[in-house]
């Protein structure tokens, strides 16, 4: 029987094999322009505007030259190149800069045209500031670990279309034998987000955005949130920082200090001149996103992590984009942040 089973397994493929027709994956698609813009409040409004080509598009690529048309509450803002870093390097070169701080509830809207290119178009608005909040720190231990908590409890003020974000900032302070001291700023990376409603956040780490000179993405561990999760309601969202190092952990009533040291190397690393001590602190930064800011978040977080599509055993996610006969995105985003968490600040928050 085993035999019969071969045999028409045999045929079956041969058959299939047979019925098989070539196709050409080549495709001549027009060029499009990508567009992507997170307005805030804490700078100026900054484009990235590149066109876009199909990766098996043999045909002649036209030379691109836009021309960009934003407009501020249906009023016009001039946009100018950062061609060779002319702005500074505050800003990206090669970007476009509109010389205009955005303040909340700006409705803001950019038309981009070029010879050999379908014009785009996109719309926003700058969100209103996180809601609210009240801070609160606990200090956890957990087997051998120290971790301070913090828990932010706002009431969701039923704005629409809108969604919340989370995220840890972390200062070190470095004193060198040399008598020298240098300050490193940075996202805190290895950290978890929690509620007390059990809604799984998004971590958002696939936007790799740098926003007001943050790292809002990869690695980052930017958590965020749909505001319908909320319903209007009392929430509390809380999060874990790890107090640990090569130096003593100074405990307070509330929380832990860290303190690091060690040794000080050379810039390549091989040499080792001096030591150094340093205190470490973090801060919260709360983002109010708009729903396009969201979705694109989503979409790229989504498609980072669906590592199975290289493997062709689960199908591609989809990549959102409200660029009207483009790609990217035009998003409004607000960001507040508390002090450095320290003694004092706690003692004066409380």
């Amino acid at each position: 029987m085993k035999i019969l089973d071969y045999i028409y397994m045999s045929v079956a493929a041969m058959v299939c094999v047979s019925c098989v027709v070539p196709f050409d994956l080549k495709l001549e698609d027009d060029p499009v322009i990508f567009l992507e813009s997170f307005p805030g409040t804490e700078d100026k409004v900054v484009f990235r505007i590149h066109p876009a080509y199909s990766y098996s598009n043999s045909a002649e690529t036209p030379e691109f030259i836009p021309e960009i048309s934003f407009l501020v509450n249906d009023r016009e803002v001039p946009v100018v190149l950062n061609a060779g870093n002319c702005m500074g390097e505050d800003y990206p070169a090669e970007c476009y800069v509109a010389d205009y701080r955005p303040v909340p509830g700006d409705r803001m809207s950019v038309e981009v045209t070029a010879p050999g290119f379908k014009g785009v178009s996109a719309q926003t608005t700058v969100p209103e500031a996180f809601p609210e909040r009240r801070i609160d720190y606990r200090k956890v231990v957990i087997g051998d670990r120290n971790y301070n908590v913090v828990y932010v409890t706002f009431e969701d003020d039923r704005r629409d279309g809108l969604a919340y974000g989370l995220q840890i900032h972390e200062e070190t302070t470095c004193f060198f034998s040399d008598g020298e001291s240098a300050t490193y700023a940075y996202p805190y990376a290895g950290w978890q987000i929690y509620d007390d409603y059990d809604f799984a956040p998004h971590s958002l780490e696939g936007m790799r955005l740098y926003f007001d000179g943050w790292q809002m993405g990869g690695g980052s561990s930017l958590a965020g949130w749909d505001s319908r999760s909320f319903s209007g309601s009392t929430r509390t969202l809380s999060t874990s920082v790890q107090a640990v190092g090569t130096g003593e952990i100074s405990a307070h009533d509330s929380f832990y200090e860290h303190y690091i040291e060690g040794d000080r190397y050379s810039e390549d690393g091989e040499e080792i001149i001096g030591t150094y001590t340093g205190v470490v602190h973090n801060k919260l930064v709360l983002y109010t996103m708009t729903d396009e800011f969201y979705k694109y978040a989503v979409a790229q977080e989504l498609v980072q992590d669906n590592s199975n599509v290289i493997a062709g055993i689960a199908p591609s996610n989809f990549c959102y984009s409200n660029v009207r006969n483009g790609y990217g995105a035009f998003a409004g985003v607000y960001k507040v942040e508390t002090e450095w968490i320290t003694p004092e600040f706690i003692e004066e928050n409380r």
